[in-house]
């Protein structure tokens, strides 16, 4: 049986985030990505340009024949913009059978941490969405949003993630990317763990499409059977990867990962 996932997000012309983001990573984990487009943004590595949000209505159609058909195991959620958009995907969640899992990318900020859902959608995706999430990986900026704290070191961030966890979501990373510290702190918390992770911070600026990169990892490693942590360490360990390989391409300050790795074969099904 081939392992099955549903992307969720944007489309990204610049194609290092976003459904493209999705459907790479998926491809190294050999796992098969199927997808419903919310939006079509022109992006390159200089910035976004133009977003053209998709009616709820034909997003919900997508989602309604992959999940008639193709029957995924695991819903990834990536950029959502819109209310009326997370309460449509909210009623599917709502309904949605046993054993399918969800992980949210909230994608709530961009590049230059400019907030890209208004107070009315953040609160819904809080309301309906929250509780859904088996997996939650909001950078710094959007835990704060999302739970009022001013994060300004590793303390409030775990605060902060616990507090999440409290609100529903089954297991949270909180990516500490954005604490801007010499090392890379991520705070992983369920039931069954709380840890944080130290990486080093790459001298790479190539992490467009990191946080895609890095949900979808770990919606293939579910995929796969592999324990929430499992994945989590599985996806990180590829994202890193990428970034640190990442493509010499366009002339902006943030370029593509790299998601065609030279040893993605330890990444595919055996």
């Amino acid at each position: 049986m081939t392992q099955t996932i549903l992307c969720i997000g944007q489309s990204d012309s610049s194609a290092g985030t976003g459904i493209q983001g999705d459907l790479k990573t998926a491809q190294a984990f050999g796992v098969y990505a199927a997808t419903a487009l919310t939006s079509v943004i022109a992006q390159n590595t200089h910035g976004t340009f133009e977003t053209h949000m998709l009616p709820a209505p034909m997003i919900a159609a997508q989602i309604r024949a992959v999940l008639e058909d193709l029957h995924p195991m695991v819903i990834k959620l990536g950029m959502l913009g819109t209310t009326e958009i997370i309460d449509t995907i909210g009623d599917f969640l709502d309904d949605k059978h046993a054993g399918l899992q969800v992980v949210i990318d909230p994608v709530m900020t961009n590049r230059a941490g400019n907030l890209l859902l208004d107070k009315e959608a953040r609160d819904a995706l809080k309301r309906r969405l929250l509780i859904h999430a088996d997996i939650f990986t909001p950078n710094v900026i959007e835990t704060a949003e999302l739970t009022g704290i001013d994060i300004r070191d590793i303390d409030q961030m775990q605060h902060a993630g616990e507090m999440l966890h409290t609100l529903g979501a089954k297991t949270v990373i909180v990516k500490g990317g954005g604490l801007g510290s010499k090392h890379i702190q991520d705070f992983f918390i369920n039931e069954e763990k709380e840890e944080i992770l130290t990486t080093p911070r790459s001298p790479s600026t190539n992490t467009h499409g990191a946080g895609t990169t890095l949900a979808s990892g770990i919606s293939c490693g579910l995929a796969r059977g592999l324990s929430p942590y499992d994945a989590f360490l599985k996806a990180h360990q590829f994202m890193t990867a990428g970034i640190e390989s990442g493509p010499k391409i366009g002339g902006g300050h943030n370029g593509p990962l790299n998601h065609t790795l030279h040893n993605q074969d330890k990444y595919r099904l055996t």
